[in-house]
């Protein structure tokens, strides 16, 4: 034999076992298939025409159903950004002669540090309590040390990172 015909007898070889394996996977995934159909004709068979009504009715109570919800979805996501996400609280004493730590200041934000900081000033006679407004982590108002510090708290559970204690 010739050098040539040997290389065409193994190239044959080859391409016969590739052409055999390529029919068994694709009989293999046609027998799949077939168990599948006749699934669904033995289906098909133990049903009747109330049946198929059944089902196609709840089908289409089912997209409404999931309509409904992909709209309360779309509402919520038009919300989330606004509430409250983040809060920092410090407790502190204000006055030198009060101990105990009961004035406070509460840092409430959303995602985009719009909200609150509530403080409360604890007194010997009388608590007296202030909200300052937030607008994109700044207020139009002067904050004190403990303010600043609870709107960090806030701010860094708005970024992911733990509050500090």
């Amino acid at each position: 034999m010739t050098t040539g015909l040997v290389l065409w007898v193994i190239a044959s070889t080859i391409l016969l076992f590739v052409g055999i394996y390529w029919v068994y996977i694709l009989e293999k995934r046609l027998k799949v298939m077939e168990e599948r159909y006749q699934k669904i004709l033995a289906l098909a068979e133990d049903t009747d025409q109330a049946t198929l009504v059944q089902l196609l009715t709840r089908l289409e109570t089912q997209e409404t159903r999931l309509g409904g919800v992909e709209a309360t979805l779309r509402d919520l996501g038009k919300i989330l950004p606004h509430v409250v996400q983040g809060y920092g609280i410090i407790r502190y004493s204000a006055f030198e002669n009060v101990g105990g730590d009961q004035s406070f200041s509460l840092a409430l934000v959303d995602a985009h540090g719009n909200g609150a900081i509530l403080s409360g000033l604890n007194s010997r006679d009388d608590t007296r309590v202030y909200a300052k407004p937030l607008k994109q982590w700044r207020s139009s108002y002067s904050l004190s040390a403990e303010e600043q510090q609870a709107l960090g708290q806030a701010r860094q559970m708005i970024e992911g990172e733990p509050p500090n204690p």
